[in-house]
């Protein structure tokens, strides 16, 4: 069987799947709730997500330069650290691609109920929300089969037309700006940026899509570090001017809110909306609806041809269902991935329609992948530079999966953790062996749900359990811990990782 993907992705389409994939539901439905937790402060914290972002883009586009694989989380632990630990990272990445887009088409479902109530009841989809749901998923499923190139073309389209509404709210927010909404500017302390943070990734998600698809980019080595760069810089411009536009263009006594209660915002279901709403601006308004219903659906479409790709590499592997491997005969596509992993996702729309749960769950899995690619960067590279931006990407990606919150940190290890039955079924060579050998990434999951327990309560969100933080290390010591907790495994894995290769 013919396992050669066809490669269609110029410059220009893989720049458009990389800001498409990242500039989807968040935009449009976080900067309200980004605003109650820290006030003005969320502009300084969309600029830090921006640089954070901008080390782990670097680090994946380095990886995807030396091995441009379909599929690339997975192949870059793999390779740099052994069989099991790229296993791990490839499933909580899988994971995390086929729940997420189940959140991604609740965004498209919520922002229709606009017009058509029936499809929701707040935040939770309808029996003919997930009707409509299902029958999008397997449209994008059907169009995504003909080849990438299909795919691409469409999600270029859609994501002109999620970009040119966010672009008309910033002139007309810039426009009734108002500086006295900036006074003050951490009107819950500085240190509530670390939380505003922790909710605003999601509107991030989506970079590493630019190296799951490196196997079908033309030139990948130079169009992949070219395409990186060019999708930062529009997407950090844009989220930077739209939460600087809103907070601006914040109208308290025609949002029927108590001036300087940025904590009341988080009662706004669509803020982009109920903004120039407020102002007059009732065009404006419905434009920012059909825009982050567009947003949504293009997000959609680009995750519907990225998680197949996962599984594809899974499969090749031997790590996974041997039909995903398998390449359609005439539109090189990984056909069976697609279907299997949209059936996936069917499977979290039916089952668990709730939207911030889905979210949450896609959230913590995709942490995970993001400080074991950084890693991976380590190992694989020589150089003492590579090591420190290594470092640097670990340490932000624990601190990332414990500012998640609890107790999704616990979930996040749980999801992770259970992919070793799988493991036990697909796995190569001495399998207690490399359970051994990899006793470092257990610890490290471990270590991150113990800190989170015990960490500062701040971090905590729809805790179904008995139990919630212990408030024992507050902020900063909280940063401190994980830091330091990240860098004691860094080391030890760097140094098992030298042994094995003696």
């Amino acid at each position: 069987m013919n396992d050669e993907l066809r490669r269609d992705l110029d410059l220009l389409l893989l720049i458009s799947i990389g800001v498409g994939a990242m500039v989807g539901s968040g935009i449009y439905t976080l900067p309200g709730l980004l605003a109650s937790v820290s006030g003005p402060l969320s502009i300084l914290a969309v600029v830090a997500m921006s640089l954070i972002t901008g080390i782990f883009i670097y680090v994946l586009s380095e990886l995807g330069k030396i091995y441009p694989k379909s599929g690339g989380l997975y192949y870059f632990a793999k390779e740099a650290l052994g069989d099991l630990p790229g296993f791990i990272t490839g499933f909580s990445f899988y994971v995390s691609c086929f729940v997420g887009t189940a959140a991604i088409i609740y965004s498209f479902i919520l922002y229709m109920s606009f017009y058509f109530p029936a499809l929701s009841n707040n935040l939770t989809i309808s029996p003919l929300g997930v009707a409509l749901a299902l029958f999008l998923l397997g449209i994008f499923t059907f169009i995504n089969i003909f080849g990438v190139k299909h795919g691409a073309v469409t999600n270029f389209v859609l994501t002109v037309l999620r970009i040119m509404p966010l672009i008309v709210f910033i002139i007309i927010a810039l426009i009734s700006f108002k500086s006295s909404n900036l006074e003050p500017f951490a009107p819950y302390g500085f240190g509530s940026m670390w939380l505003s943070i922790a909710f605003g990734f999601w509107m991030f998600v989506g970079f590493e899509s630019l190296v799951l698809v490196g196997e079908e980019v033309k030139k990948p080595a130079e169009t992949i570090k070219r395409a990186t760069i060019a999708t930062l810089i529009v997407v950090s411009l844009v989220y930077i001017l739209v939460i600087l536009g809103f907070i601006g263009a914040v109208n308290w006594a025609k949002l029927g809110l108590k001036s300087g209660n940025w904590s009341s915002l988080s009662s706004l279901s669509a803020p982009l909306a109920d903004v120039p709403r407020s102002l007059g601006f009732e065009w404006l308004a419905m434009l920012m609806v059909i825009g982050a219903a567009v947003s949504s659906a293009g997000c959609f479409s680009d995750w519907v041809l990225l998680q197949a790709r996962v599984a594809f590499a899974l499969s090749r592997e031997g790590h996974f269902f041997r039909q995903a491997s398998w390449v359609h005969p005439r539109f090189k596509t990984p056909h069976r991935a697609l279907i299997l992993s949209s059936i996936l996702t069917g499977l979290v729309i039916i089952l668990v329609p709730s939207f911030p749960n889905v979210v949450l769950i896609a959230m913590i899995a995709e942490f995970i992948p993001y400080a074991i690619s950084a890693l991976s960067l380590a190992v694989i590279k020589e150089k003492g530079s590579y090591k420190i931006l290594g470092l640097a990407g670990f340490i932000l990606g624990s601190l990332y999966i414990y500012w998640a919150c609890w107790p999704w940190t616990l979930t996040g290890t749980l999801i992770a953790i259970s992919s070793l039955a799988l493991y036990l079924i697909h796995g190569h060579g001495n399998k207690l062996d490399e359970l051994k050998k990899t006793a470092w990434y257990f610890v490290y999951l471990l270590g991150l749900t113990i800190l989170s327990l015990v960490g500062d309560e701040t971090f905590t969100y729809k805790n179904f359990l008995p139990i919630s933080p212990l408030n024992i290390f507050k902020t900063p010591l909280d940063i401190l811990a994980v830091s330091i907790f990240a860098t004691a495994i860094y080391k030890w894995a760097l140094r098992d990782r030298i042994k094995r290769n003696l």
